[in-house]
C-alpha cells in the first residue's frame, strides 16, 4: 500500500505527513474532496503562533 502524501494539518484525515485514505478524490481545482478541517478558533491560534516564535 502506497502512502497519500499530506501537508494539510488542518484535515483530521491527515497523519504523520500522510493522508489516512487509500485513495483520495480530488476536484478541478486539485484539492482533495475528502478534507475536512478541524475548527481553531483565531485567538487560540494566534497565540500557538506566538508561543512557537518565542520557542523559536
Amino acid at each position: 500500500m502506497t502512502k497519500l502524501s499530506c501537508e494539510n494539518e488542518f484535515c483530521i484525515y491527515q497523519k504523520n505527513g500522510n493522508c489516512i485514505f487509500e485513495s483520495v478524490q480530488l476536484d478541478i481545482q486539485g484539492n482533495c474532496v475528502d478534507c475536512i478541517y478541524i475548527n481553531i478558533e483565531k485567538d487560540i491560534l494566534n497565540n500557538l503562533k506566538e508561543k512557537l516564535l518565542r520557542d523559536l
